[in-house]
Parts: C-alpha cells; structure tokens; sequence
C-alpha cells in the first residue's frame, strides 16, 4: 500500500464506502441540503443508510474528510451542497482500486497468449518495482524479470496501472499477444494445472 495512502484504507469501512460512492458519480450534488443536519438526511437518499445513526455517522464521515483534505465540499446560495474529490482523494480511490485489481478469466481460452514487455529507465525505478509486483499479485507470469504472459487479456490492467505509476505505455512498454512461447509447457501448468 502506497505512503500517502497509509492511515485511509480499512477494510469494509465507512471512509472507503464514502469515497467510493463519490467516485462512482465524480460530483455529488445534495439539493436542500444546507446546514449539518440536512446533509445527514440527503445523504440518506444517496447511500441509502436507513437507520439514523448511521445517516449521522455518514455525514460525520463526510466532514473529516473533508477536514482530511480527501474530498471539497462548496455550499451555495441555493441551498445545495457539491461534494467531490481532491486530487489526494482521487488517489486514495486508485489505490482502492488497485487492490482489488484482478486478472480477468474468460471462461475460455481463445488461444493466444498475451505479453508485456517493457523498459522502464532506471529514474523510474519505485515505478517499475510497483509494476512488476502488482503483475505478479495479478498472477502473470513472469518469463524474463521485464517480460509477463497471462493466457487473457490485460492491456486495461495495464493501462490502469500506467496511469497510476505514471509510466508511459507506449514509450516503455509493448503489449502484444501470440500463438506460441518459449517455455510454453511451463506456462501451461502454471495457468491451468
């Protein structure tokens, strides 16, 4: 888990539900929502917290992160509220993500195997550590410290994980898929032994 993410992530918390829910709709805007009181009753009809005490709690979660830097809260004249992340915020979220980032199986095999190869320079280097662990959590197989097979595609993985590494795709790295490997019987048990 990153630095900056440290101290935020708990499992099936209230803090990762609210930023979530956020992230799912990228602003929130609460109509007659003025005042602390108001917001717990119109975040009931977003997160559907049906008994009053977690409606309370909600909005409490609300303002700490707000306090927290995590998410912007504007009122306005009109009486409504927009909630929306920070950029710290958004990176929480992509760390929320990225744990549960998954290889996904079709149920079945097209044949191909798909590669990524990749040269990232050595300025780069936490990057390129992060990158070949979370390939690994993915469960890729590694055939050469910088080359990766899966028997399903991953190029959106990958893509997610560049955008969150901040490694160009298509400067460092090459995507591609074939028929045939070296190693080829090695793989095979590994994927679907």
């Amino acid at each position: 888990m990153s630095e900056m993410a440290r101290g935020y992530v708990r499992r099936k918390n209230l803090t990762k539900d609210t930023l979530l829910g956020i992230a799912t709709v990228g602003v929130l805007l609460l109509t007659g929502a003025g005042g602390h009181p108001a917001l717990s009753r119109a975040l009931l009809s977003y997160f559907k917290d049906k008994v009053k005490a977690a409606r309370w709690a909600r909005a409490r979660k609300i303002r700490e992160l707000e306090k927290r830097k995590l998410i912007s809260i504007q009122e306005n004249d009109d009486d409504a509220i927009r909630i929306e992340l920070t950029h710290r915020g958004k990176r929480v979220v992509r760390q929320y993500h990225l744990d549960n980032l998954k290889l996904k199986v079709p149920s079945k095999w097209n044949g191909y195997w798909h590669l990524a190869i990749y040269d990232i320079p050595s300025s780069k280097r936490r990057a390129s550590d992060a990158l070949r662990q979370k390939l690994r959590d993915m469960g890729l197989f590694q055939l050469q410290k910088s080359v990766w097979v899966a028997p399903y595609p991953f190029l959106e993985e990958l893509e997610f994980l560049t955008v969150l590494f901040e490694i160009e795709l298509n400067k460092h790295i090459y995507y591609f898929r074939s028929r045939e490997l070296p190693r080829e019987k090695e793989i095979r048990r590994f994927f679907f032994a």
